[in-house]
């Protein structure tokens, strides 16, 4: 990695960190005018139509097609789009913002603990004790040191909800791996695009059956810089930077930036006015100090890898 690499991708993933750590306390102020399904039908339309433009001017026209993989594709783009953000929005209602921001920093834990699964390999045993560790400083997060949290109230649920999100977006990450000729660019649009039918069906039935209401035009101007920033910073501008920031650095290295972004959202709330309890800071720090920790021990294992396989080359030539 040349040192330009390093600190352009270094720049790029200290914007994604600030705008991800941003993205739930600014969530919560937009949800006070706008409910979770207008939202997400607003945030993913406009979101979806400055992907497929951007799809279309640098891979041309023919990357908009489908080759037969639309269903695919639906699918990935309404759990990753659809699920992900009305299960996100619904939790945030009855939760708080820093809470959320560190059960979805659980997501390389859920993809190491799911290919455990599928596998049938067990991972490193540096690598479960960073999982275990982390585990226990999401419980003090969320329960606040009162285990009886975890499993009852309007916290549980709205948890519950952010955590089943999270689920939402390893299947879309995963279904990637589905799609082997597209670019990101071009996975991301498309997906997007059908996702966004998805959300436009489930909001249309919310809105019918009286659970959803239409935003009221003078709430969306009071908030209209909330809107602005969810839609086009973090729907478009962060995936954008997020992909620019992967080929600068690597994944591993872009996933070691990206573990502080829940450190921005506690610090945005503790400016907001909000109270943490000593518990609620020692469970971060546990929290963020073994994702760092296991993205470390990833890129070690990596790099012992490559040599691995470099020292058996030049064995056999």
């Amino acid at each position: 990695m040349s040192r330009q690499n390093l600190a352009q991708g270094t720049l790029l993933m200290c914007a994604v960190v600030l705008i991800w750590g941003a993205f739930l306390p600014v969530s919560k102020i937009a949800l006070a005018v706008i409910d979770p399904y207008w939202l997400t039908l607003l945030r993913y339309g406009i979101a979806a139509a400055c992907f497929l433009a951007v799809l279309a001017s640098v891979e041309g026209r023919r990357a908009l097609s489908f080759e037969g993989q639309a269903a695919k594709a639906w699918a990935c783009g309404s759990a990753g789009f659809a699920g992900f953000s009305l299960f996100v929005y619904e939790g945030l209602r009855l939760t708080r913002p820093e809470h959320g921001a560190m059960i979805l920093a659980l997501g390389p834990v859920n993809i190491v603990l799911w290919q455990w699964l599928r596998s049938r390999h067990r991972p490193h045993a540096a690598t479960l004790a960073c999982i275990a560790v982390a585990l226990v400083g999401e419980a003090l997060v969320v329960s606040r040191g009162e285990f009886a949290r975890l499993y009852s109230g309007g916290n549980a649920l709205g948890n519950g909800l952010i955590y089943l999100s999270s689920w939402c977006w390893i299947a879309f990450t995963l279904g990637a791996q589905q799609f082997p000729g597209w670019s990101p660019v071009r996975y991301t649009a498309l997906t997007a695009a059908l996702g966004w039918l998805t959300i436009l069906l489930v909001a249309a039935l919310a809105t019918g059956s009286g659970r959803s209401q239409p935003p009221l035009v003078e709430g969306l101007r009071e908030q209209a810089w909330a809107l602005l920033f969810i839609v086009f910073v973090v729907s478009f501008g962060a995936v954008l930077l997020w992909n620019m920031a992967v080929a600068k650095l690597g994944p591993l290295n872009a996933s070691l930036f990206a573990n502080f972004a829940p450190v921005v959202t506690i610090l945005i709330t503790v400016w907001q006015g909000h109270r943490l309890l000593p518990v609620e800071i020692a469970g971060a720090a546990l929290v963020v100090g073994a994702l760092i920790a296991n993205n470390l021990i990833n890129r070690r294992l990596a790099k012992q890898t490559e040599e691995l396989l470099a020292s058996t080359t030049a064995a056999l030539r």
